[in-house]
């Protein structure tokens, strides 16, 4: 029968890189068969091997958060960046504007638009009740001398 290592505290299992049926033989390797070694496979083996996985994939999560940070600078400084280029084209359209010489500029300038840098969100959700459904009129005969009296 096999027995889990109570060894494995340093990765959550969800988070584990070693499948789950890799895991059973090295369980096993060190359980029932701890005093068995093969010609390149026996616990030491295995668990040196392991031990290698497992530090791979801290450095894989750790890497993975520089990314990650590094995404977000990016993003922040080309969002600053077009903030900064919107700034100016409004700078040079005035100066244009101010300038009647540089009517082709003021004319290049209005068709440029910076692009925008900040995804555009979708509309907050409606609160509130939803919209009464139509009536439908009863097909009764005397609906109109009910709904509205003499």
């Amino acid at each position: 029968m096999f027995m889990p290592d109570p060894q494995r505290t340093d990765l959550a299992p969800d988070l584990d890189p070693v499948a789950a049926d890799v895991r059973a033989v090295i369980d096993l390797f060190t359980g029932e068969l701890a005093k068995v070694a093969f010609p390149d496979v026996d616990a030491a083996i295995l668990q040196r091997e392991l031990d290698a996985v497992r530090a791979r994939s801290r450095d894989v999560a750790k890497a993975r958060a520089a990314l990650a940070a590094a995404e977000a600078a990016l993003a922040d400084r080309a969002r600053a960046l077009g903030l900064l280029a919107a700034r100016g084209l409004a700078y040079a359209r005035i100066y244009a504007e101010a300038h009647p010489e540089l009517t082709a500029l003021a004319a290049s300038l209005g068709a440029a638009e910076p692009e925008p840098t900040v995804a555009a969100s979708p509309p907050p959700k409606r609160r509130g009740r939803p919209p009464k459904a139509a009536r439908t009129e009863l097909p009764f005969e005397h609906a109109d001398a009910i709904a509205a009296p003499a």
